[in-house]
C-alpha cells in the first residue's frame, strides 16, 4: 500500500477539533446550577432581594417554598434548574458568598470594622483618617457615635454606643466595597 492510499492519521484530526465539554461535564454543571437554585429557596426575602436574579427565577423559588407535594416540588426544582441556565451563576455565587458571615470577605470586613471602631474610640484624629478613606460617610453622625463610644469607654463600659459605632463603620465599609465592585463591573 502506498502512502497516498493510507487513511489520514485520526489522532491529528482529533487534535484539531475542539469537542467542548463532555456530556458528563455538562450534566454535572446543570445539576450544580439546579442545586444552587434550589438552595436559594432557603434564603429569606431580604437575602433574595440582594441577589442578582431574574424575576422569573424569584417567582420559581417562591413557588418552590409554597409547594407541599413531593411530586410538584420535584417538578419545581427541575424548573428552577432550567431557569438557572439563563442566570449568571458566578454573580449569584459571589453575592451568596457576600451574605455568608463565615466567608473570607466578610471575615476581613469584620476585622477591618473592629480595627476602625477601636481606633475611633482611642484617637479623636482617627475620624479624619476614616473620612479620608471613606468620603461618603455622614461625618456628623459618625462624630456623635464616636463621642458616645468614647464616653462609654471612659466609664469602662462597652455596650450600646460602641456597638452602634461598629455597625455604622461596618455599613460604610460594606457600602464602599459594593460600590467598588459595581465600578469594576461597569468598566
Amino acid at each position: 500500500m502506498s502512502e497516498h492510499n493510507l487513511p489520514p492519521d485520526s489522532s491529528e484530526a482529533h487534535d484539531e477539533e475542539d469537542l467542548g465539554p463532555s456530556k458528563s461535564q455538562v450534566k454535572r454543571e446543570a445539576h450544580a446550577a439546579q442545586d444552587l437554585g434550589v438552595s436559594l429557596a432557603e434564603l429569606d426575602a431580604d437575602a433574595l432581594d440582594r441577589l442578582p436574579i431574574t424575576d422569573r427565577l424569584r417567582d420559581g423559588i417562591e413557588k418552590l417554598k409554597a409547594t407541599r407535594s413531593r411530586g410538584a416540588a420535584k417538578r419545581q426544582r427541575q424548573y428552577i434548574g432550567r431557569l438557572m441556565r439563563e442566570e449568571d451563576v458566578e454573580a449569584i455565587e459571589v453575592a451568596l458568598n457576600r451574605l455568608d458571615p463565615n466567608s473570607p470577605e466578610n471575615q476581613r470586613r469584620q476585622m477591618q470594622a473592629e480595627a476602625w471602631r477601636d481606633a475611633l474610640i482611642e484617637d479623636l484624629a482617627a475620624i479624619t483618617r476614616f473620612v479620608d478613606s471613606y468620603p461618603a460617610v455622614d461625618v456628623q453622625h459618625l462624630r456623635q457615635l464616636q463621642r458616645g463610644a468614647r464616653a462609654e469607654s471612659a466609664r469602662e463600659e462597652y455596650g450600646k454606643a460602641s456597638r452602634a459605632l461598629f455597625l455604622e463603620v461596618r455599613a460604610v465599609i460594606e457600602a464602599a466595597g459594593e460600590m467598588n465592585e459595581q465600578g469594576m463591573n461597569d468598566e
